[in-house]
């Protein structure tokens, strides 16, 4: 028998289930009959009680049981008759009561879109590329000496680098605000830990001296009761302290694990760890490049039904950053996002298929062993990646999204834009 199908908008499909009366009784008499068997019953020998006892115990629950059993393989079927793909489960609604012949179900429900690859050759993409120059060692060299400064206190005035330790106390027209006080707290000036020009306020301070602050916080601040408003801040500074800086020497070389104190050797593993950086980030740049590119050359149709399952994905990955996102309030912050990444799941999936690209092992080993390279025992983490499926899942899965990376790069026209280090490593 064929299972009406229709097309309801989009990809919005409806299937029509019918379930022949006669068919749901003699499951529901044969799987009573079972449970008789097996059932005890108050003033009965134990799998002797009545059929209709039984039935009257148990019969609505089983009669559930039957309906939603054939329903969901009159389900199926459908699908395959009209080789239909559903993205989410079916949503089932009753059409008639029990008229002594069947019962009728429509089953709606939306379909994965057909994708049709877009011809790329005329397509341009400008990639990144970058390279660490000696002053980016030296920069970096120089942000290690400063993690290791002393700061001893001085008689002056406070200037940019300077560090004052201050006592605050923060009000919004008047009232005073959660987490708006706190004391002897240490901040160095210039270095953008606190909102707005907050530090060049307290630039010319001595200790002793009370100074009001006035910033406003960003509209973007997680605490949505602060974002965008004014504040003012009554400071007291309590010391201005000097950054010292040790010495580049052996001793600084040994303190960051070069034995023989050489400073070029630690020169050349902060190269080596700035290369690997600046290798991941213009991956990540490639990519992002690339997936920009292939989401505008491609438009279909997205199932509402993932978009909305991604948009909660994304709430709740927002709550854990900032708890007071409600992950089941408003979505509309979160369907852009969702929106692409559905799209380009659901593109990339398509791409594989079609061009039959899988994780190459050769790869997949290379990227384990680059993984491994930072650990001394690199043989024990390879063979642990090996070890752990889920692991050498992940793995295979970034392999393969190069990959794809890799194949779209061949099919467009590329070009170079050069970057300085520290452009290509920004977030």
């Amino acid at each position: 028998m064929t299972i009406p199908l229709e097309s309801t908008g989009g990809l919005q499909r409806r299937l029509t289930l019918t379930l022949p009366t006669a068919e749901i009784e003699q499951q529901v008499t044969t799987r009573l009959t079972q449970l008789a068997r097996q059932t005890r019953v108050n003033g009965f020998r134990p799998g002797k009680a009545p059929l209709s006892v039984i039935r009257r115990q148990h019969g609505a629950r089983v009669r559930d049981e039957v309906v939603g059993e054939l329903l969901q393989g009159k389900f199926i079927e459908g699908l395959g008759e009209h080789q239909l793909r559903p993205a989410g489960n079916p949503s089932i609604n009753a059409e008639n009561t029990d008229d002594g012949e069947a019962l009728t179900f429509s089953a709606s429900f939306e379909v994965f879109p057909e994708i049709e690859l877009a011809d790329l050759s005329g397509v341009t993409v400008t990639v990144p590329t970058a390279s660490v120059s000696d002053d980016d060692v030296e920069k970096m060299l120089d942000r290690m000496r400063r993690q290791r400064a002393e700061w001893p206190t001085v008689e002056r005035a406070a200037a940019t680098d300077d560090r004052v330790v201050i006592d605050f106390a923060g009000s919004i027209d008047g009232e005073a605000f959660e987490g708006g006080s706190a004391q002897e707290v240490p901040i160095v000036l210039g270095s953008g830990t606190l909102i707005g020009d907050f530090e060049e306020q307290l630039l010319g301070a001595s200790a002793g001296d009370a100074r009001t602050v006035s910033v406003t916080f960003p509209d973007d601040y997680p605490r949505e009761n602060l974002a965008g408003k004014s504040a003012q801040f009554e400071v007291t500074v309590r010391e201005v302290q000097e950054m010292q800086l040790p010495a580049l020497d052996a001793e600084l070389a040994k303190a960051f694990g070069i034995e023989d104190g050489d400073l070029d050797t630690l020169r050349t593993r902060l190269r080596e760890r700035l290369e690997q950086e600046l290798s991941g980030a213009l991956r990540r740049r490639r990519k992002a490049a690339v997936m920009q590119m292939l989401a505008e050359q491609h438009q279909f149709d997205l199932p509402h039904s993932l978009v909305h399952q991604e948009a909660h994905n994304l709430a709740h990955q927002a709550q854990q950053r900032n708890p007071a996102v409600d992950p089941h309030g408003d979505m509309a912050p979160f369907e852009a996002e969702a929106e692409r990444r559905v799209k380009l799941g659901l593109l990339l999936a398509e791409i594989t298929q079609r061009e039959n690209i899988k994780a190459d092992p050769q790869q997949v080993r290379a990227e384990i062993e680059r993984m491994a390279a930072g650990f001394d025992d690199k043989d024990m983490v390879v063979n642990w990646y090996y070890s752990q499926p889920e692991r050498l899942q992940e793995i295979e899965n970034m392999t393969l999204e190069e990959q794809l990376v890799d194949w779209a790069l061949s099919k467009v026209q590329v070009t170079e834009e050069t970057l300085t280090f520290d452009d290509a490593v920004a977030a």
